[in-house]
């Protein structure tokens, strides 16, 4: 940080202004790319635990995947991940964009809860619309 700069001036929520469309087009793909990556076992566990008539009990989460690590293998907590990925990483990447951009209009560069509100809006409506079909 330099030394002029006070806490105030640093903003770690926002990209610098100069980022262009193909940074906040990596940089959506990659966050949504790890979000899924990590929290897939989590998601795996879930959809077990909401099957109705399933012949296995889990106690909770953390019963659930060491139940499933130890019996079936900690790669089946994984499996499948990568069509999930494939779909996240497009996903998030227009999502992010669309949020930037259309928050930079909004805003006009100055920080303002209603247009970061409005952004997000806008970004989710255009991110679903696009992506919706392939997840049929």
């Amino acid at each position: 940080m330099p030394a002029n700069a006070s806490l105030e001036d640093i903003d770690y929520e926002e990209l610098p202004a100069s980022t262009t469309l193909g940074m906040h087009l990596i940089a959506g793909a990659a966050a949504g790319i790890m979000e899924h990556s990590v929290m897939y076992p989590i998601d795996i566990v879930k959809t077990r635990m909401q099957v109705v008539g399933s012949s296995v009990a889990y106690n909770g989460v953390v019963q659930a995947l060491r139940s499933i690590s130890t019996t079936e293998g900690m790669r089946t907590l994984y499996r499948g991940v990568m069509s999930v990925v494939l779909g996240a990483g497009p996903a998030h990447a227009v999502y992010f964009a669309t949020y930037e951009h259309t928050k930079k209009i909004l805003a006009g560069g100055q920080a303002n809860a209603l247009a970061a509100g409005a952004a997000g809006g806008v970004a989710t409506v255009v991110s679903d619309a696009l992506m919706n079909p392939f997840d049929v």
